[in-house]
């Protein structure tokens, strides 16, 4: 037998915890502590961030008492269970897994303590425990990039790209404006006197020749992906190994959409700020009837209510006025319940606008107690300034509103300004960190270790089997093994999230599948399914041709709508920012706010032959040859060349998926269950990326479970054909 040592470095709540040192725990006596490691098991091939954890008990030794600092008893402060404590397994003396240990509860008898109960975590499955529900939003060191969204940046990041250098470090092309517009349907005619507002050709003459063209509201922004998994490591001190996936050309030019609302850029702005407000009820009245103590309160600038009486709800109404020099820049007002983040009502436009809640779906009918907290805000893609006033009407419990006595407006008489900054953070989808993570690594079947240099190490799976070469054949124990099918699925689908955008929904429509998916399917009699879904957005894009002669231009955007052309929402949205230069079908960019009809536009017009080209291919690619890498997972045509390069196109699925499922689903293929009794040597040498030899077969490493003092191990094998 072994000898078990565990070490633990305990987290306290009090005093200098960098003072704390490993100490070494007790163990129960009869306790076989039995470890399970697996880095990807067939039978859940999307499983990332896994390597092992095992709950085992200690007893409530005075040494153990000692080090979680009698826990149980709540009148003693000191041990930080919600805190993971660094720990160190050794056998023998010899070092086997660092990990971190997590007290999960104190088993009492008689009152007294008995046993603590605790799981071990590996260091990568710990990442969770790190990162938890955190969101990209939360990457604090993405602020480096924010940047002032004028006209001259926005036109800057469209035919160039904009760099950033933090820390004496240049990130070049950090964020770029690609074209891909989250409203404006574009088309081309280099006719110059085609009036159409869509129409994105440069014309310097013409009929309406400066009504037409790329207008910067009509762009978002884009971060390099590199950059995110940059603002993860800061975030949370760890190092993604260099050298390693993380670090390959795949990322060169991947971008995530900042998209995070509907319509405009949001720069978010609490339209009322203060308490300036003053009530003057109609009738002239008093207003008590908006106070804490009844059913109402204006507090800040935020209607606050609180149903307490039989009076059906309320309608809010707010009219905003732009001041002279503003009336002609667009913005957008949203009501919104800043309890749940529920939007009430918005609407878009230029001049004096007016938006009210839908008193039957808003704010009534409410139940006694319900409580909402109902703000506005503006959002503009320049800075607008404007006076605006508040009014809120009481509903009766049999309809229609109370007498005017109760009807009261709120007005702000300062004028406010939208802030003319664009903030990364506030800009970027809502996604988990975790989830962004887990996307990245399904769709190129990714998986993760942590290295004894602390260093995550990210590999795709075929790059993962690449260890030494282990005959563990002696040490096998042969009466008894068993060998069995390899996956209990027979059909494999690998899709993104339900799509949103026109061109994506149509195919849908029209195909009876999403753009870009793949299903895998083998010739076995048994049905079953598994589903390999990404939390992304995926897009069809729209090379353009003149509409004057019909020739295809060098023109490719992206349309984020609905079905019905209006701002859409969808799932966060990656894509290759392709740079195309000097093409020969120039783009009209006229630095204003999109002029109203009939209107010619004011703004200084360029005529730009460089572009950032929203794409799923890494590069435009040829009619013969196709891009390195592309976002689809199965074989799609490229929208660029208009080209189906079948199953040599270098899709997600080629490159990282196939090679593995054609081996698990070879008829060759089978998963080996054997039991080996493994010496201390052996143990401490073997790893999850190894192949594993016994007799003249060759295995890797499905998943195994060693009882440590023992060194008793169930293996489960995937054999090599």
């Amino acid at each position: 037998m072994q000898e078990l040592i565990l070490y633990i470095k305990p987290k306290v709540i009090s005093g200098n915890q960098n003072f704390q040192q490993f100490t070494r725990v007790d163990l129960m006596d009869a306790e076989l502590i039995t470890l399970t490691q697996v880095i990807q098991d067939v039978k859940e091939i999307d499983k990332i961030f896994t390597d092992f954890s095992r709950t085992f008990n200690l007893p409530a030794s005075k040494n153990n008492n000692r080090i979680f600092k009698h826990w149980y008893n709540d009148d003693v402060i000191g041990f930080d269970n919600t805190i993971m404590s660094d720990a160190i397994i050794e056998l023998n003396h010899l070092p086997f897994k660092e990990g971190e240990i997590k007290l999960e509860e104190v088993v009492m008898k008689n009152n007294k303590p008995s046993i603590y109960k605790v799981t071990f975590f590996g260091k990568t499955v710990s990442l969770n425990n790190l990162i938890g529900d955190d969101q990209l939003e939360d990457l604090n060191w993405l602020s480096n990039f924010d940047f002032t969204p004028n006209n001259t940046n926005i036109l800057n990041g469209f035919e160039n790209g904009i760099d950033v250098t933090v820390d004496s470090v240049s990130y070049t092309d950090a964020i770029i404006y690609p074209l891909l517009t989250h409203t404006q349907q574009y088309i081309y005619n280099s006719t110059g006197d085609f009036d159409n507002f869509g129409n994105i050709a440069y014309a310097s003459s013409g009929t309406n020749f400066n009504r037409r063209g790329v207008f910067p509201e009509d762009l978002k922004p884009a971060i390099k992906v590199t950059l995110i998994l940059k603002a993860i490591e800061q975030q949370y001190g760890l190092t993604f190994k260099s050298g390693e996936f993380f670090d390959s050309s795949v990322f060169t030019n991947m971008y995530l959409w900042l998209h995070r609302e509907k319509g405009i850029v949001s720069f978010l702005s609490n339209l009322v700020i203060d308490t300036t407000f003053n009530c003057t009820d109609i009738t002239s009245n008093s207003c008590t009837f908006f106070s804490s103590t009844t059913q109402a309160l204006f507090n800040s600038g935020k209607f606050e209510i609180e149903k307490i009486s039989s009076l059906s709800g309320y309608s809010y109404n707010i009219d905003v006025s732009p001041t002279s020099g503003h009336t002609n820049n667009n913005y957008t007002i949203e009501i919104f319940d800043e309890l749940t983040g529920d939007v009430l009502e918005t609407i878009t436009g230029s001049g004096n606008l007016s938006a009210t809640t839908i008193p039957d779906t808003a704010l009534t009918p409410m139940a006694i107690g319900d409580k909402k907290v109902i703000a506005t805000r503006i959002k503009s893609s320049s800075s607008v300034e404007f006076n605006c006033t508040i009014r809120v009407s009481v509903l009766q419990a049999t309809g229609g509103f109370v007498p005017n006595s109760f009807i009261s407006d709120f007005t702000n008489t300062s004028v406010l300004a939208v802030n003319d900054v664009l903030t990364i953070t506030n800009q970027i989808p809502k996604i988990g960190v975790l989830d962004f993570l887990k996307g990245l690594f399904k769709m190129h079947n990714l998986t993760a270790f942590v290295n004894t240099n602390n260093e995550i190490v990210v590999k795709t799976l075929d790059n993962f089997y690449s260890g030494d070469t282990i005959d563990i054949s002696k040490f096998v124990v042969t009466d008894q093994h068993t060998i069995g099918a390899n996956l209990p699925f027979t059909e494999i689908d690998f899709e993104y999230a339900e799509p949103k955008t026109i061109l994506a929904q149509q195919f849908l429509q029209t195909n009876n599948k999403r753009f870009g998916e793949l299903n895998f399917k083998t010739d076995a009699s048994t049905e079953s399914k598994f589903i390999v879904n990404v939390p992304f957005e995926h897009m069809i894009f729209e090379r353009l041709n003149d509409l004057s002669n019909n020739s295809q231009t060098e023109i490719q955007y992206g349309l984020f709508t609905d079905d019905e052309l209006k701002p859409s929402i969808g799932s966060p949205l990656l894509f290759y920012g392709v740079y195309k230069q000097n093409i020969s079908d120039s783009i009209n960019f006229i630095e204003t706010t999109r002029p109203e009809s009939g209107t010619p536009a004011t703004g200084p017009q360029h005529e730009v032959d460089d572009y950032w080209m929203p794409s799923n291919y890494n590069e435009s690619g040829t009619s013969s040859t196709p891009p390195d890498f592309n976002l689809n997972f199965g074989s799609e045509i490229n929208e660029f060349t208009l080209t189906d390069y079948g199953g040599n196109n270098n899709s997600l699925f080629q490159l990282y998926y196939e090679n593995y499922i054609l081996r698990i689903l070879n008829k060759k293929t089978r998963l080996y269950k054997v039991k080996a009794i493994l010496p201390l040597k052996e143990l401490l040498k073997i790893s999850l990326d190894d192949t594993i030899i016994i007799g003249t077969r060759e295995f890797t490493i499905n998943k195994m479970t060693t009882k440590l003092q023992s060194g008793e191990t169930q293996l489960e094998l995937l054999s090599k054909v």
